[in-house]
């Protein structure tokens, strides 16, 4: 069972405003599976009344919390966090949601404890955390001491400001066999320490990588091709990441190393449903050419080439629709289309558990 507060967006002050909601709790208390907090905010008196029902819930599966901090003082964050994280300790968790929310990198113990014990979590979210290179290594050391490798397959960590590639955050993740989602996208990380997590990347199962807004060298373009080449690759994306014409050409040589089977006559044809975002990167008309034949040997489902500097796509848009792929290259189209498919890929897992 759900239990969702989510489109009321209410500030929770005291024990007598969280006492509404404790009243529903309890009448479902054995059945609840799941909760989802978004956007209501639940200050310190609140989230004590709060704690003392999760605790009781035998079932939950799923929390929620993104954005439950917005306009706490530090202190009562830290207290309310500290509250939740202590009340989730015995839980056997999937999915934990923390997005939104301004954690920084002084993650209390109470946090670190429930995270590196968190052995049934398949899903985790701490997008926009401002969780910095310091809390990325921390979340890095956290899922390291996990001793069951088996079941995560979800990393949502982006927007979290980087910088360089936090060491122990690719160790942690490279032991995890199961990892399908992998997004990083808006941490601003140069190239050299990208390039040395692609390494690593590149060696899980991956469907879906997402690291736009960071910075890649013709290497790091190289290993994503290779990545593209040896992972089950639904969406990859990698705007924005000055790769410009000369790491666009590499992704496509390697890339094209991906073995795609001819089929017997009669069968359907085989081919790579992928979505594929190379937005924004600088590449000129040079690299339409070995997009063309690129797509038309992959079928690749959606195509993303917005902001770059070719002068023609006409002829990349014709091979493209000759086998029902789409070409996107309008700004407000491309927004809208590449959140639709990352929503898609958390709820397609979602509907598994």
């Amino acid at each position: 069972m759900l239990f969702s507060l989510k489109h009321e967006e209410k500030k929770y002050c005291t024990k007598e405003d969280i006492t509404p909601v404790i009243v529903q709790l309890t009448r479902s208390i054995d059945t609840i599976q799941e909760l989802d907090f978004t956007s209501n905010v639940f200050k310190p008196e609140a989230v004590v009344e709060l704690c003392k029902c999760i605790r009781k819930m035998k079932n939950l599966k799923n929390i929620i919390l993104e954005g439950i901090f917005a306009t706490l003082s530090k202190s009562e964050m830290e207290t309310c966090f500290k509250d939740i994280c202590s009340s989730l300790k015995d839980k056997k968790l999937i999915l934990l949601d923390l997005s939104n929310n301004a954690l920084s990198s002084d993650l209390p113990e109470e946090f670190t404890d429930l995270l590196s014990n968190l052995n049934t979590l398949k899903f985790l979210k701490i997008r926009n955390c401002g969780l910095g290179y310091k809390g990325g290594n921390i979340i890095g050391e956290c899922l390291d001491k996990l001793t069951d490798k088996n079941n995560f397959e979800y990393l949502d960590i982006a927007q979290n400001r980087f910088f360089n590639f936090p060491e122990k955050l690719c160790e942690g993740i490279s032991n995890f066999k199961r990892l399908s989602v992998l997004r990083l996208e808006y941490n601003t990380i140069e190239k050299i320490s990208m390039t040395q997590a692609l390494k690593v990347i590149k060696d899980l199962p991956l469907e879906v990588l997402d690291i736009r807004d960071n910075f890649l060298d013709v290497e790091g373009c190289k290993l994503l091709g290779e990545i593209f080449a040896t992972c089950n690759i639904r969406e990859l994306v990698m705007g924005d990441c000055m790769t410009y014409s000369e790491g666009m050409l590499e992704f496509i040589k390697y890339a094209n190393n991906k073995f795609v089977s001819m089929g017997l006559p009669g069968d359907c044809t085989d081919f790579v449903e992928c979505v594929l975002d190379v937005s924004y990167n600088d590449w000129e008309q040079e690299c339409i050419e070995d997009l063309i034949h690129f797509c038309k040997k992959y079928f690749i489902k959606k195509l993303f080439i917005t902001g770059n500097l070719y002068d023609d796509s006409s002829e990349l848009m014709k091979a493209m629709h000759k086998y029902g792929g789409e070409l996107i290259y309008n700004e407000l189209e491309a927004e809208q289309d590449l959140k639709s498919e990352f929503d898609d890929a958390l709820i397609e897992k979602l509907e598994f558990l």
